[in-house]
């Protein structure tokens, strides 16, 4: 697997001589700074978008003292699945337009949590162990691999989740890192997912990111490994010739991918904090995603008026069931309003969206 460009790098005293920050800085081969324990990475003294661009090539190797498994930050504005964090680290190399952590964090930096293999993975035991079924991800505030190549964290997570019968892991990610899940005894309990969209938005608002058919390929070889994927079309994006666009992405997946493989594909349309359309014109010139019909969400957020989304999310999921009848298909963050004017039903009528989404899990992963 290639490095990521990491330029920068700070170690907190505290974790220097963990031997999990010594394989990682071996990978490395930087010399780190070594930073007093409480202590954080010093900012540049330049504009937030500069310092945003010094961050994705800068790591911080620290502890985290908080709770690794801890709630998804949904909002109770719009229906959420329920999904509950598993907190390895923040922020990402990759330059998306769209991404919401630019203006969610005031630490640019990415950082990576040493004491996960000791303390995250206690809290994450006892965490199941209290639980009823639960489907977890590391992908809320990072790519679950975007790090994988000095931290090969993942393996074990998966042989973790190899072992256990209360819930899943959800691995999510636009990277093509997945050497290190080969061979692994992962008793389909660890979930695949690539976050897809239309190939002139990749190639226009992803920089950084994999191309499209390089994620499909990465997706159809973990399936032929034996796990099973989900795919994530979020955010959706309107411009000229999106129809034809998302239609192709969605007929190469289901050529590369077996339907009966898929856990669920989730849809979710641009949604953005207002802060982060300033942030983005100042970072990306070319860009003009934010200059459509927005109006500010219950949530606070900007995103398309209500007829354009559903008439996204009406296309793309006719789009899918062509091609598969019976695959989980859920949109994120969006009103009982928005499911029954775009599916036709509601998350109600199967209990609720977290069941709903319990339900396939179970039946794809083999409970």
């Amino acid at each position: 697997m290639l490095l990521p460009e990491i330029e920068n790098l700070y170690v907190s005293e505290e974790v220097k001589d963990n031997p999990y920050t010594q394989e990682i800085l071996n990978r490395l081969k930087l010399e780190p700074i070594v930073l007093p324990a409480g202590e954080k990475p010093p900012k540049p003294l330049s504009p937030w978008p500069e310092v945003l661009s010094w961050g994705k090539r800068t790591l911080f190797l620290t502890a985290y003292k908080g709770r690794f498994f801890r709630p998804c930050p949904g909002t109770k504005s719009y229906l959420c699945c329920g999904y509950q964090i598993f907190h390895i680290g923040q922020g990402c190399s990759l330059d998306c337009t769209y991404c919401i952590l630019q203006a969610y964090f005031n630490e640019p930096w990415l950082t990576f949590f040493v004491n996960v293999l000791s303390d995250g993975l206690a809290q994450l035991k006892e965490g199941l162990e209290s639980r009823p079924f639960t489907r977890i991800g590391t992908g809320e505030f990072t790519d679950s691999m975007i790090l994988e190549p000095v931290t090969h964290l993942n393996p074990w997570l998966v042989e973790f989740f190899s072992r256990e019968n209360r819930g899943v892991l959800e691995l999510k990610t636009k990277t093509v890192f997945i050497d290190d899940l080969k061979g692994l005894e992962h008793n389909r309990r660890t979930i695949i997912a690539w976050s897809l969209n239309a190939p002139s938005i990749v190639e226009s608002e992803e920089k950084g990111a994999p191309g499209l058919t390089e994620r499909l390929k990465a997706a159809q070889i973990v399936s032929d490994w034996g796990y099973p994927v989900a795919f994530h079309f979020d955010p959706i994006i309107r411009f000229s010739g999106w129809q034809e666009e998302y239609s192709w992405v969605i007929e190469e997946l289901f050529k590369l991918v077996p339907a009966e493989n898929i856990v669920w594909i989730s849809l979710g349309s641009l949604r953005f904090m207002p802060e982060l359309k300033e942030i983005a014109y100042a970072r990306f010139s070319h860009t003009s995603i934010f200059s459509d019909e927005f109006v500010i969400g219950l949530d606070g957020k900007r995103r398309y008026f209500r007829p354009i989304r559903v008439e996204l999310y009406k296309h793309l999921y006719r789009e899918i069931r062509k091609h598969a009848k019976d695959v989980c298909v859920y949109l994120c963050m969006e009103s009982p309003e928005v499911w029954q004017e775009s599916f036709g039903v509601t998350p109600f009528e199967f209990g609720g969206l977290p069941k709903m989404l319990d339900r396939a899990a179970k039946r794809v992963c083999g409970f």
